[in-house]
């Protein structure tokens, strides 16, 4: 009888037109039509957009895995995000990215990231926080994390990461803060420094060498009390959430 019921749903799914994504063999053979990169196919599941299929890649040679969509038949590539739109604005693909790239530090790591903190704020569970002097989410990070430095509700390691393609002068006046002993106060007016000194110079350039080695790419990134990363500013709520569950 079992035997009969199973024959007769998966006749009547075929008729009903339904369709398993596309292999992970398939979605390589499709997406080789278009991209010039080689890419391998991790994985290929339902999105959550009924009829779309999450396809996660990442370059043959290593590196981010990123997202895109197939739908069900293989025929249609939808290259975007999907950004669920009700009372709170998510971005489903965004969100799905930073869980595919977080980097989570080893307490060898952490030990090591310590040589390289500019200076310390606040009292409470510990983060390291890597910015750029002239990155503008990080000042909006900044802003945040200032209240709850005066609230003893988080202590605050600074670690400089300056991008100098997109900023030239933030490697100048992260070694400058250094050298001017400054503190995390300097980090929310406008600031100019031009002191230069060899325990500042190395530093900036040891501490960005070392977190570009961890496969840190952005700012601001926080690297909370049990290793784990999180790149992008974080709200106050999602801050207090995060370190409440990071023992």
């Amino acid at each position: 009888m079992k035997k009969v019921i199973f024959v007769w749903l998966a006749f009547f799914l075929v008729g009903a037109g339904v369709q398993a994504c596309p292999s992970s063999k398939e979605a390589e053979k499709i997406l080789r039509k278009i991209s010039r990169q080689s890419l391998r196919v991790l994985s290929v599941a339902p999105a959550p957009i009924k009829g779309l299929c999450e396809v996660i890649i990442q370059p043959a040679g290593g590196g981010r895995k990123g997202i895109t969509y197939l739908d069900e038949s293989g025929r249609y590539l939808i290259a975007g995000r999907i950004v669920e739109l009700g009372e709170k604005v998510r971005d489903l693909t965004g969100e799905k990215l930073a869980e595919l790239n977080r980097i989570k530090l080893s307490p060898e790591e952490m030990r090591k990231l310590r040589r390289y903190v500019a200076f310390s704020a606040g009292k409470g569970p510990e983060i390291f926080f890597i910015i750029d002097p002239d990155c503008p989410f990080c000042q909006r990070a900044e802003r945040i994390l200032w209240e709850l430095i005066r609230e003893n509700k988080v202590r605050v390691n600074v670690v400089f990461f300056p991008l100098e393609r997109l900023h030239p002068r933030a490697k100048q006046k992260a070694i400058s803060m250094i050298c001017e002993g400054k503190g995390f106060e300097a980090l929310l007016v406008p600031y100019n420094g031009n002191k230069m000194c060899a325990e500042g110079k190395k530093k900036v350039e040891e501490g960005a060498r070392f977190v570009k080695a961890l496969g840190i790419r952005g700012t601001p990134t926080y690297v909370l009390p049990s290793g784990a990363t999180h790149s992008g500013v974080l709200s106050r709520e999602k801050l207090l959430e995060l370190l409440g569950n990071a023992s």
